[in-house]
């Protein structure tokens, strides 16, 4: 009697092949796990500037118009516009991850980095400075509340970037399994993300070498010790977040001119979030009255068009601002389309000979052509027809 969940010679059955969108099911427990985590740590966010508001003096309508206008000053318990847009993005990786879809894994594991890297830099500060500690948990009852939700921040994204590095697959074909499309858009997107990244890395070099800014060795102990600046900030700075998006650009580019599919859903998350900033920035910048307007405590000023346009490196800003922009948008719609890798994973050949794919369907049956057997008594002579013997010759 055939064994159902078994192929030949008791072997198990081989694994549905996945689609080029959907993740292979023996990595659905992952990608499940990893949308738990990653939605837990948008909803914390969202908790936490929910609870805020009774202690701030910043109200609803602030808030919402400072989503789109920099202008309006917020209390810093509100935290940034760019954790408002890494929440957006946990919350959507989430949703993507729990319907098991390739792109996922690559928005996960930049995400669970980013927020791995600012949850460790907030406790270093924490731990590290009086001041810093004073200014963060001082006069109030939710030390624990803030340290627990820190260090739970940590260890979700440590948890998500390690199940999703065990859920990677290689391709059926090797390394170099994309379709030629495939290949040309990742290594076009790539070259992109590169120009990007060198271009923000350039500006960071501009900063570190003006006669007024930071020194060398203040701002980058700063990317790693929240502590180290000069006013309080929740989870991240300004400087802390451009290095961010330098680096992350940059990691990301290189990948996809390797071609990983990892890429792809990074691409996306990463840009999409500067996307926002930048956007955000210039719609600031239309809509300013600087220096007509007078700020105070709840207005920042903030430059116009025209202001940028009177130097020469105040042009460079504004290319960058949107060419930055631009790329980001084509580079969005380029990993949009892009295919993933195919489905299945490699297993490099044997050394006695090729070894068929791990979850390849088995092979058919051969068939082989067999003599019918022999009869049990030889046929009888033909006899002579109808009119006798048929003519010789």
């Amino acid at each position: 009697m055939a064994v159902v969940d078994q192929g030949p010679a008791g072997q198990p059955a081989p694994e549905p092949p996945a689609s080029d969108r959907h993740a292979p099911r023996r990595h659905l427990g992952a990608y499940l796990t990893a949308a738990v985590l990653l939605t837990a740590l948008g909803r914390m966010v969202i908790v936490w500037i929910y609870y805020d508001f009774d202690y701030v003096s910043s109200d609803v309508e602030d808030f919402f118009k400072a989503l789109y206008d920099p202008r309006v000053l917020l209390d810093p318990e509100l935290f940034s516009p760019y954790i408002w847009a890494f929440t957006v993005a946990l919350l959507v990786t989430g949703l993507v991850a729990a319907l098991n879809r390739r792109a996922a894994r690559g928005a996960a594991l930049l995400c669970g980095f980013v927020m791995f890297a600012t949850a460790g830099r907030e406790l270093i500060g924490l731990a590290s400075s009086d001041q810093f500690r004073q200014w963060y948990i001082g006069g109030n009852d939710l030390e624990f509340a803030i340290i627990a939700s820190w260090v739970m921040v940590l260890l979700f994204s440590a948890t998500v970037v390690v199940l999703m590095l065990r859920a990677g697959d290689r391709p059926a074909g090797g390394p170099a399994a994309l379709p030629p499309q495939g290949s040309q858009l990742y290594a076009l997107a790539g070259g992109l993300m590169l120009l990007l990244g060198l271009a923000l890395v350039g500006w960071i070099v501009r900063m570190l070498t003006r006669d007024v800014g930071p020194d060398a060795g203040s701002y980058f102990k700063g990317l790693v010790d929240a502590g180290e600046s000069p006013f309080p900030i929740l989870a991240g700075s300004t400087e802390y977040w451009e290095a961010v998006f330098a680096v992350s650009i940059l990691v990301v580019g290189v990948l996809a001119l390797m071609r990983l599919p990892v890429a792809r859903g990074a691409a996306i998350t990463v840009l999409g979030v500067y996307l926002y900033i930048n956007v955000r920035r210039m719609i600031g910048m239309t809509i300013t009255d600087y220096p007509n307007e007078a700020p105070d405590e709840r207005t920042a000023p903030v430059l116009g068009w025209d202001g940028y346009t009177e130097t020469t490196e105040g042009m460079l800003v504004l290319a960058t601002y949107v060419g930055g922009s631009l790329i980001a948008v084509a580079v969005i719609a380029m990993m949009l389309r892009a295919p993933e890798a195919q489905a299945g994973a490699y297993v490099p050949p044997a050394p006695g000979g090729p070894v068929p794919p791990k979850h390849a369907p088995p092979p058919a049956p051969i068939a082989v052509a067999q003599m019918p057997p022999p009869p049990a008594s030889p046929p009888p002579a033909p006899g002579p027809g109808p009119s006798g013997p048929g003519p010789i010759g």
